[in-house]
């Protein structure tokens, strides 16, 4: 969790021109080390730009070599924020 969370950190200053980063959160009760991360975007066409432009950046690449190795599953969800959230 130590080496993901400092590669993590490195890593999100490539993903910030955008402001899609809401969060990224892990647990140390339940199942431990559980990483939660959330995105805002637009749109899936959004979405699918801001991804494929990170991989433009120099260093996104190194970061993802390091830490793909370190994730046992991931899964992807699509959330729909309520009419009181403030990503409306």
């Amino acid at each position: 969790m130590i080496e993901w969370g400092n590669r993590w950190a490195r890593a999100i200053k490539h993903r910030q021109e955008n402001n899609e980063a809401v969060g990224g959160f892990f647990s140390q009760i339940g199942d431990l080390y559980v990483v939660h991360h959330l995105w805002a975007y637009e749109s899936l066409q959004s979405r699918d730009e801001t991804r494929n432009s990170a991989w433009q950046k120099e260093g996104w690449d190194t970061n993802v070599y390091y830490t793909v190795p370190l994730v046992r599953n991931m899964e992807s969800r699509l959330m729909i924020p309520t009419k009181s959230s403030p990503l409306q």
